[in-house]
């Protein structure tokens, strides 16, 4: 049975820490204009939620995606804008690579799945082609996750939202980047890439006082 990654609340020293994705006061993106978006949906047998996450092609066999994403069986779907009125073009994730060093605190927060993925109508996204490259300040986040605060429901159409990311940028030292604001993704966008300048410097990961995404270049190796 699909399901959505549930919500988890996690009060520490005052700070409520949430699995990211929802695209708050984002709009709806020009359709298939992001050819490397793709749905991942989880079958998990004792879970009765149907539900799904995002991630992105970065390579015609691989996708990237968030480490909390993983469990149970995986399948992706490419070349969708409209989920509620297009099929796209469904396949099945063959191996899942968590980062080794994941842990629920969220820490390396990053996933590549392995599949026959490459399809006519999708195209990879680009990735930075060294750990130095600073993450340009202006960027891009789109998804399906939900669009209004305290309704549990995605949207059907792909979301874009502009995010502009923090001074201080690399926000702590585990591998991260923020940005701030109430708007920003949240619960069932976990995954979602974080493009800048065409180029996907991050993957949304959680949401504390900021929102956070893993740094791609300090995982290129």
């Amino acid at each position: 049975v699909l399901y959505f990654c549930s919500l988890l609340l996690l009060i520490q020293s005052g700070i409520m820490q949430v699995y990211a994705g929802r695209i708050y006061g984002g709009k709806e993106a020009v359709a298939h204009s992001r050819p490397y978006m793709v749905l991942l949906e989880k079958a998990v047998a004792n879970n009765l939620k149907p539900g799904s996450f995002c991630d992105f092609l970065v390579r015609e066999d691989f996708v990237m995606t968030a480490a909390h994403c993983n469990g149970g069986s995986i399948k992706v779907k490419l070349g969708v804008h409209n989920v509620q009125q297009e099929q796209g073009q469904e396949r099945l994730v063959k191996q899942a690579f968590l980062h080794p060093n994941y842990d629920e605190e969220y820490n390396n927060d990053i996933m590549l799945l392995k599949g026959k993925i490459f399809t006519d109508h999708v195209r990879p996204i680009g990735l930075p082609l060294t750990k130095d490259e600073e993450v340009p300040k202006d960027c891009l986040v789109s998804g399906w996750g939900h669009t209004i605060r305290n309704v549990k429901q995605g949207s059907p159409v792909l979301q874009d939202l502009n995010e502009t990311l923090d001074e201080n940028q690399l926000c702590s030292d585990n591998h991260q980047v923020c940005s701030s604001g109430l708007n920003g993704p949240a619960q069932g966008d976990s995954g979602d890439p974080l493009v800048c300048n065409g180029v996907a410097y991050g993957v949304v990961s959680t949401k504390t006082r900021n929102n956070i995404y893993m740094h791609i270049p300090d995982f290129l190796d």
